[in-house]
């Protein structure tokens, strides 16, 4: 019986491990298909990048969320955006930080963010700041003062 069980278990580990690749790879596909461009200001500025994240703080509201925004900069090009998605995708980690790095991971098909910054409409919390330093990001920006909170941080 022990040796039908570890089988068994072998058999559902492989299949996951072939079938997960698959999964990822097609909502990835979806997502960037899917995305609408995003509007690129004329002017790229912290007060204007910070005015999209404060943009992206409204849409939350709006759609029933918890009041923050974020969007992710590079070059002077806005390459990722979200407001929190919290309460409408029933997710604690989909704060609006976390959305518009997937965001940005997404579109620049790379999880490595680089020379990006990281513009919300407040101070990011632990998990995002980590999300920011894992996924590269060289700045962060927050609240309508603009804050340059620097490089993110673990366990700040």
């Amino acid at each position: 019986m022990g040796r039908n069980v570890d089988r068994s278990k072998r058999n559902l580990l492989l299949a996951t491990s072939l079938l997960v690749p698959v999964l990822v790879s097609r909502d990835a596909n979806a997502a960037a298909s899917e995305t609408p461009p995003i509007v690129q200001f004329d002017e790229r500025s912290d007060a204007a990048f910070i005015g999209r994240a404060l943009e992206m703080r409204h849409r939350a509201i709006a759609s029933g969320d918890q009041a923050y925004g974020a969007i992710v900069v590079r070059d002077g090009l806005i390459v990722g955006q979200s407001p929190s998605r919290v309460v409408v995708h029933r997710d604690p980690t989909a704060h609006a930080e976390m959305e518009a790095i997937r965001d940005a991971a997404a579109r620049l098909a790379s999880r490595d963010l680089s020379g990006c910054t990281l513009y919300s409409s407040t101070h990011a919390c632990p998990m995002c700041e980590a999300a920011a330093f894992w996924a590269g990001i060289e700045r962060m920006v927050s609240g309508q003062a603009a804050d340059d909170g620097g490089r993110p941080g673990l366990c700040a």
